[in-house]
């Protein structure tokens, strides 16, 4: 009888090297899958942010038309001298800080417009801005019409709440 030679393909010798594939290809499967859950983690995080931010909108637009329903039916006794009583405002002053743009103030009417029972809280202003001229040249006519200028209203709308997305949405009126 002849000795057997060991053969290099035996089963026996190639076990080890198996292992080490096999380890390799679980180590590059294990890091795809965490890589894949970052890649879902962070579009939830942008899907959240853009629901919030339609929410905040949809509020903010609703609280807009709630506030132009008001102010087309405003008079100038509504509006004040100076400052905000409910939603109504005086006309802003030039060198200030525009009232909508700023974080400080706190004279936002509250409105009752609402989207759903998530949806941010709503706000809302109404400011005199002035007459203006209904259609171009109208100033220049003779005699002028009666209905050449009108009184004109800016109308803000805000929604927000904190860690949330704020939505600020602007009209301008024009007294029928």
């Amino acid at each position: 009888m002849t000795p057997r030679l060991l053969d290099r393909r035996s089963p026996r010798r190639s076990r080890g090297i198996s292992l080490i594939i096999s380890m390799v290809l679980m180590l590059v499967a294990s890091l795809a899958a965490v890589m894949s859950l970052r890649g879902v983690t962070l579009q939830t995080r942008m899907t959240a942010a853009a629901h919030d931010r339609n929410l905040a909108f949809q509020a903010a637009e609703a609280a807009l038309r709630e506030a132009e329903t008001v102010a087309a039916g405003a008079t100038e006794a509504n509006f004040p001298a100076v400052g905000c009583t409910g939603i109504f405002c005086a006309t802003p002053v030039l060198t200030n800080t525009s009232r909508w743009l700023d974080d400080s103030f706190a004279g936002w009417n509250t409105t009752s417009a609402a989207v759903s029972t998530d949806a941010p809280a709503t706000g809302a202003i109404v400011e005199a801005m002035g007459e203006a001229p209904n259609w171009l040249g109208c100033e220049n006519e003779i005699p002028r019409q009666p209905n050449c200028r009108t009184a004109r209203y800016r109308v803000s709308a805000r929604s927000s709440s904190a860690d949330r997305a704020a939505v600020i949405v602007q009209s301008d009126v024009a007294a029928p």
